[in-house]
């Protein structure tokens, strides 16, 4: 996770995950720089605002103040790439790379050459069976409010599959660069990004300070309370790029047998890299995270790695921004520190889509929601809701006058019944089931 060595390796993962989508339509990719960088979609409610904590003292005049757009659990900021803009950019800080899509690298006429060599390539960027990643060096300045915040080499990739499942446009990623360049202040609540100079900044804020060991994503120290009521330690990247609650690794469960037999759970399915490979959803007692005690999250445990490359990690699972959304967020990379002040949500209780239904991002609600996946075990899937359907009513609610957010909110009600009125080409069926609860 800690640095890319010229190579990418993308997988793309089609599953119904409940909790790292939020309610997308679920293709998760899954870009590796030598390490992993993990892009989850998902979206739900957001996080309420309240005071500010944080001091603001005459050492701590932002370099920069970006307002950012909440997404689908994942965080937009507006930047200019030399002379160009305004575009939008995923802040990632599980990327060790900062990444420009190949339509705006095409449209800006920036000159790139295929990973593994230097000979230019403009022609043709991303597409027919070529090199699909490119790098861009020198002469590369991204700026906010005319201030330039990140220079230098970039990546080139055809974000266009990412694009369709997020539902919106891409322009670029942001990745760690920036949180080794600045203090990055995160505040949920007011939908704000600050920038502070990391040898003035002084905080002075009622938040609570924890060791941060950097990385790709950086990661804490964290104490899981079992169902059995033991507590065990793990170690979490906090992963901006992911819009999941909190994810374990296989071998965290190997180790610590956190899972027990007769467990109430949702089981969740996907096809990764290497093949198959199966994911349980259960409500974990609590979570000691960064001193504060997180009550009955959600947490998803991974039976099997999706790719080789989650094998070696060091890492015991990762905590995403429906978690983090909770705080305003405060990395100070310089002095491997992470400052938390809790928000106005921070005892709101955890919700994910319990129905394993994942939806096309796109759908027009005006005909319906065209169902992409439907994951392996669920009880949509058990009561014969397939991929393909579309969904035009549900609980007697005409899916025309919801959203996308407003659907996939009802999709995470436990212990509920579900009739769902289905169009499979010309026929028009009921579905019927219940979701389970996860006391």
């Amino acid at each position: 996770m800690n640095c890319w060595c010229g190579t990418i390796r993308a997988v793309l993962m089609l599953t119904g995950n409940a909790i790292k989508t939020r309610g997308s339509a679920a293709l998760q990719l899954l870009v590796f720089f030598g390490g992993l960088a993990l892009l989850w979609f998902g979206g739900s409610r957001a996080a309420s605002s309240s005071p500010r904590l944080a001091s603001q003292t005459a050492e701590n005049v932002p370099v920069a103040s970006l307002p950012f757009e909440y997404f689908r659990k994942h965080i937009f900021v507006t930047v200019q790439i030399n002379d160009s803009g305004p575009h939008a950019c995923m802040v990632d800080n599980g990327s060790n790379a900062v990444v420009i899509a190949d339509r705006v690298a095409r449209d800006m006429g920036i000159k790139t050459y295929p990973n593994g060599g230097k000979r230019p390539n403009m022609k043709g960027l991303g597409e027919g069976s070529g090199p699909k990643i490119f790098i861009a060096e020198n002469g590369i300045v991204f700026r906010v409010q005319g201030a330039p915040i990140l220079t230098g080499t970039v990546l080139v990739l055809d974000m266009s599959a990412l694009e369709k499942e997020l539902g919106r446009s891409l322009d670029c990623i942001i990745g760690s660069r920036l949180f080794l360049n600045f203090v990055v202040e995160v505040d949920f609540a007011k939908r704000q990004l600050m920038l502070y100079d990391p040898g003035s900044f002084v905080y002075s804020g009622q938040g609570r300070t924890v060791p941060l060991k950097i990385g790709a994503p950086a990661t804490v120290q964290a104490e899981v309370l079992t169902p059995d009521g033991r507590t065990v330690k793990a170690t979490v990247g906090l992963d901006l790029g992911s819009g999941s609650i909190i994810d374990f690794q296989p071998s965290f469960q190997l180790k610590h047998h956190v899972l027990q037999a007769q467990q109430p759970e949702v089981l969740d399915g996907a096809i990764g890299f290497a093949g198959e490979y199966h994911e349980r959803t259960v409500r974990l007692p609590s979570v000691g995270f960064a001193g504060f005690k997180i009550e009955k999250p959600l947490a998803e445990f991974v039976d099997t790695p999706p790719d080789p490359g989650l094998a070696s990690r060091k890492d015991d699972g990762f905590v995403g921004n429906a978690l983090m959304e909770r705080f305003t967020v405060i990395f100070d990379y310089s002095h491997h520190r992470l400052i938390l002040e809790p928000n106005d949500s921070f005892g709101n209780p955890f919700t994910a889509n319990m129905t394993g239904i994942g939806v096309d991002a796109a759908s027009d609600p005006a005909h319906g929601f065209d169902v992409m996946h439907v994951s392996d075990g669920s009880v949509a899937a058990t009561a014969g809701v397939r991929p393909g359907d579309r969904i035009v009513g549900i609980n007697g609610v005409l899916c025309s006058t919801l959203t996308f957010e407003s659907f996939h909110q009802m999709l995470t009600a436990e212990g509920t019944a579900f009739t769902l009125k289905v169009e499979r080409g010309e026929q028009k069926i009921d579905i019927s089931f219940q979701t389970p609860r996860l006391p």
